[in-house]
């Protein structure tokens, strides 16, 4: 069913510019677009022949594998919040993307949740299926109304990466100040499957957990960053599970923080768990103020002789001597901060697309200015 043909499904122009700010582009230009506001899908259109978008509940019953996808990386008891969203299975809230076995995408697959209203609860369950040898460009996205503060939003995704599959990812999160925010995401890469990815979480929220557990296969290469800012009155709570499960298994993770008196906790664990391993994880913390916290903790677990683990952390404040060294140069003070702020997110990495990279740089003034 193609949803985008149906008027009472356009988005409308207030919709479009809220997604803009987070990746959305226009669906004529894109393989592949899915949009859901608050209980309903509103866009699962695509394309391409070799890409398909359904709505979860719709996929259900047009392909008998996806029941087996559906809780396929994760216990539906595993948690309160993941137990929420399972009883609510029975009218399941989310997409399915299928990128079929060697295709070869050449526009990028989008797809954007929107919540517009205010203190409501969304819960979400997304699949997503690369298959064997298929190679994409995916990019995603969170969003609310300028005037939407208070609300609730928990979500799973489960995402497979077939044999030999390539997918690189950005993911741009958007929610409201007040909010309440619990994110759930699981990946499997089979052999010699490869991942690039980009999470950027830059808006102010009361409170965001973010739980990750990845597992790769042999000769599988996941590479991840995450751009994350708080600013005053926001927590976020990031942990990760990378597990390098086979001979040849490569992982790297890196993550910038800046807080701005907000609070960012980053728990990375790297288990080693196969001779011939490889991983590294990166956690580096820039704080603005006095007030806020910055907590990295980076574990390393090897569990197979021959795996080579390693992992970075540093947290501090911004550089007075480069900061000194801009000013005297006859930069404004705000301006030197701001560029130290972008050279240390290195909003300049080739991964963050044009178009995103200037509007992050526009959400960390806007934040620093109390403007979000």
């Amino acid at each position: 069913m193609d949803l985008a043909t149906t008027p009472e499904n356009d988005l409308t122009n207030a919709e479009r510019d809220i997604l803009h700010d987070v990746g959305f582009a226009d669906e004529t230009t894109r393989a592949g677009t899915s949009v859901l506001a608050d209980h309903r899908m509103r866009m699962a259109l695509s394309n391409d022949p070799d890409v398909v978008i359904l709505p979860l509940a719709e996929a259900l019953k047009s392909y008998d594998f996806v029941q087996g996808l559906m809780f396929g990386l994760v216990d539906p008891e595993e948690n309160d919040h993941i137990r929420l969203v399972a009883e609510h299975m029975h009218d399941p809230l989310g997409h399915f993307i299928w990128v079929r076995p060697g295709a070869r995408v050449r526009l990028p697959v989008q797809s954007f949740t929107l919540m517009e209203t205010p203190q409501a609860r969304q819960f979400t369950h997304d699949i997503t299926l690369i298959d064997e040898g298929a190679e994409v460009e995916m990019v995603s996205g969170s969003g609310v109304p300028a005037d939407l503060r208070k609300g609730r939003h928990i979500s799973i995704g489960e995402t497979y990466l077939r044999k030999g599959a390539r997918c690189s990812s950005v993911t741009i999160e958007h929610w409201g100040p007040e909010m309440e925010v619990y994110s759930y995401g699981y990946s499997q890469l089979d052999a010699t499957a490869t991942s690039s990815a980009t999470a950027i979480m830059m808006s102010p929220v009361r409170h965001h957990s973010s739980r990750s557990v990845s597992t790769l296969g042999a000769g599988a290469s996941a590479v991840s960053q995450a751009i994350v800012f708080a600013p005053e009155g926001t927590e976020r709570v990031l942990v990760s599970e990378t597990r390098l499960a086979a001979t040849g298994a490569k992982s790297k993770d890196v993550t910038r923080m800046v807080s701005a008196g907000g609070t960012i906790v980053n728990e990375a664990l790297l288990i080693g768990d196969a001779a011939g391993s490889e991983g590294f994880l990166g956690c580096d913390g820039l704080k603005l103020k006095e007030s806020g916290e910055i907590r990295a903790v980076p574990s390393l677990r090897a569990l197979a002789e021959g795996s080579q683990l390693s992992h970075e952390a540093s947290v501090g404040m911004i550089d007075s001597e480069k900061l000194s060294y801009l000013v005297a140069s006859g930069m404004a003070e705000d301006a030197a901060r701001d560029l130290i702020v972008q050279g240390f997110l290195a909003l300049n990495d080739e991964q963050i697309p044009e178009t995103l990279r200037r509007r992050v740089t526009e959400m960390v003034a806007e934040a620093k200015s109390g403007g979000m």
